[in-house]
């Protein structure tokens, strides 16, 4: 189905949760103005959510538009969940980040060269794997008398390390997969399970879980978003992959309102203890602003520098961004079901929003 985007203009600015004037707003309405855009936004400073709203098309075909309640897709946000599991299974004594991974999967290759901690910091050397059609067919080859995640440790076995384990930094997509792998095999529990059981029902995150597939077809509704690409010319349905492939690097659906809960519960020693969570959001490397999970950076905003943890994400479908600005308390997570857009700016610009004019902060 291809439609054109002067169609849909008017709809854009109309699902638009309110268009009075205020610091939020205007900075959204600006987005909105030069380059459209699809998706919810919520912005909280503490405990004080300072906006929520959806904005363009949740489904074409049904004429929904997007609410602040709307599944997305989370794309790479979902990383610092994995992280999060592993260190929970380090304070439970289950594991170290000095474990070579061959501890947990000794059938992966080069498993006794690197260490679990290489893996949450990018800096393992594995190769990383992107989503698609061709990297399904790739797996399938492994397949033969394996499950998908047998088959998926080794087609990442096959693959040459880049460069050797902790001595620079590579984004791996495959050693979260791996990491997924070592929570089930330390836990005894599924992965999708433990971080069912661990954070999403203590924490409330009832609108947050693994995708299986099932997202496709539409569950869920009136809660569903469906996954477009847009181009100059036209609005069209994403291409569909392999949402199993992903494992603890991709693949968890989730709402603005629940990974809003999730950023309290870090806040408030919830989820790690003030000694873990300081670890997953310091930076071990300065040059690569990689934490665990998450990167570490500084923003300049109103004259000082603010640290900011945050990532982004990008699949089929779905672009994210969430940022915590840790100093401020303030949290800003963009979700949309368009694929292939930044929020870099835009997250910095809500949080400078919100700073300027002293907004939540009584």
């Amino acid at each position: 189905m291809i439609r054109k985007i002067a169609t849909l203009a008017v709809i854009v600015v109309m699902s638009s949760v309110s268009l009075v004037s205020n610091p939020i707003n205007d900075v959204i309405n600006r987005i909105i103005d030069f380059e459209g855009f699809w998706g919810a936004i919520l912005v909280s400073r503490g405990d004080v959510i300072l906006h929520a709203g959806g904005y363009g098309m949740a489904d074409i075909e049904r004429t929904i538009p997007n609410t602040p309640e709307k599944k997305f897709r989370i794309a790479s946000i979902k990383k610092q969940f994995t992280a999060a599991a592993i260190l929970r299974l380090c304070e439970d004594g289950l594991m170290s980040l000095s474990d070579p991974v061959g501890k947990f999967i000794p059938e992966f290759q080069n498993g006794d060269i690197i260490s679990i901690e290489q893996m949450l910091n990018h800096s393992s050397g594995i190769p990383t794997m992107i989503n698609t059609q061709e990297l399904r067919e790739e797996i399938r080859k492994f397949e033969v008398g394996r499950t998908l995640q047998e088959a998926e440790i080794a087609y990442i076995s096959s693959l040459p390390l880049r460069f050797e384990p902790g001595s620079s930094f590579l984004y791996s997509n495959s050693a979260y997969f791996l990491l997924s792998v070592i929570v089930e095999r330390a836990s005894g529990k599924r992965y999708d399970e433990y971080l069912r059981t661990s954070f999403f029902e203590p924490l409330g995150m009832n609108n947050t879980g693994y995708d299986y597939n099932e997202y496709d077809s539409g569950w869920g509704l009136p809660y569903y978003c469906d996954s477009y690409v847009i181009d100059l010319s036209s609005v069209r349905p994403a291409d569909w992959v392999d949402r199993r492939l992903p494992g603890g690097a991709g693949g968890l659906y989730s709402t603005v309102y629940d990974l809003y809960l999730w950023d309290r519960a870090l806040s408030a020693g919830e989820v790690l203890s003030e000694s873990f969570l300081r670890l997953m959001q310091s930076p071990s490397n300065e040059l690569f602003e990689a934490g665990y999970g998450v990167f570490i950076g500084n923003e300049l905003i109103d004259g000082e520098y603010r640290r900011v943890v945050y990532h982004d994400g990008d699949t089929k479908g779905t672009s994210t961004r969430i940022n915590r600005y840790v100093d401020d308390d303030i949290f800003v997570v963009v979700l949309s079901n368009i694929e292939g857009k930044d929020f870099t700016a835009l997250a910095h610009e809500l949080a400078k929003a919100v700073i300027v004019n002293d907004m939540g902060s009584n």
